[in-house]
């Protein structure tokens, strides 16, 4: 037989929230409160939760928990598709109209910028690659061990030290031949789009800026379930405290705020942060997860990340 106590008693071992309540100030304006995260809920001075007042609201929130991380996800995978397919093969969508709008405005040099700098991930990280299949870049290791060991030490330690000022020219060095072997590729790309006229190009830029579109659609979605799964019944915490995500969303932008106020010292860092917050989303660099992005290459160590 199952033993309902026990199950409850593990939960609550393992539970971690805390108590939001809305209500009216005594000049009758709107008001959220946000229980001290030590106890969870509200008490009153006997230790005891003090009873909802007639016109008052309690949630309780929460991160979200694997399964329903995965479900947001795949909420959001769906909705970046859909936003691939209007933009790239809708005609008659509204994304697809708004991009060719956005690369009929670009004269042709401009166009042909735009596809590459949408590239500049990539074409880094060939040159990066390239870079270190030379015989000269073999021994990495060794480098990457030096340079961990100087960052070890006292900025007055590192002045005139020649052991440090070797390795720094190295990386100058490693450095200089990536950004030097990225501009030969970049360069030799730009000649192939121009060779290839505008028709061809506009197609590449049309791909390029659905994918932007569905990252966007990605991210907004993602962020939406989140926060509606973070959301939960204060009496059956099993259950979501909205119906939807979309009625979730629909709420006023200072319940909202409240609810990720409430929501952040369960954010142990920054990637769960973004797991969990229902942020304003809809910038460039909002990208579902996949690989990671690369960042400027300046020395070896960084590069090989």
């Amino acid at each position: 037989m199952v033993n309902i106590k026990a199950r409850r008693r593990l939960s609550d071992l393992y539970k971690v929230g805390v108590e939001v309540r809305f209500g009216r100030d005594p000049d009758g304006k709107p008001i959220g409160k946000i229980a001290d995260t030590g106890e969870g809920y509200f008490v009153d001075g006997d230790g005891k939760r003090p009873p909802l007042a007639e016109d008052e609201v309690a949630m309780w929130i929460c991160p979200p928990s694997p399964l329903q991380r995965d479900m947001a996800q795949r909420d959001a995978q769906a909705a970046r598709a859909r936003a691939l397919v209007k933009t790239k093969r809708d005609e008659n969508s509204e994304e697809h109209l708004t991009t060719l709008a956005f690369l009929s405005d670009m004269s042709d040099e401009t166009l042909v910028d735009y596809v590459l700098l949408s590239d500049t991930d990539t074409r880094r990280n060939d040159a990066t690659r390239e870079v270190l299949a030379e015989e000269e870049w073999g021994d990495l290791t060794a480098l990457q061990d030096a340079m961990r060991q100087f960052e070890e030490m006292e900025p007055e330690e590192l002045l005139d030290n020649p052991e440090y000022d070797a390795i720094m020219e190295l990386d100058t060095k490693f450095g200089d031949q990536v950004r030097k072997r990225e501009e030969e590729l970049q360069n030799a790309y730009r000649d192939v789009l121009k060779m290839a006229g505008r028709a061809s190009t506009e197609k590449k830029a049309i791909n390029k800026r659905a994918d932007l579109v569905g990252s966007q659609a990605f991210m907004v979605e993602y962020e939406k379930q989140m926060l509606f799964y973070s959301i939960r019944d204060i009496d059956d915490q099993g259950s979501c405290f909205f119906e939807s995500a979309r009625e979730c969303a629909e709420q006023p932008d200072d319940v909202r705020q409240l609810i990720q106020d409430a929501l952040l010292p369960f954010v142990q860092d920054a990637g769960e942060a973004k797991n969990s917050l229902g942020v304003v989303s809809g910038s460039d660099s909002s990208e579902p997860p996949s690989e990671p992005e690369t960042s400027e290459a300046s020395t070896p160590e960084e590069s090989n990340a």
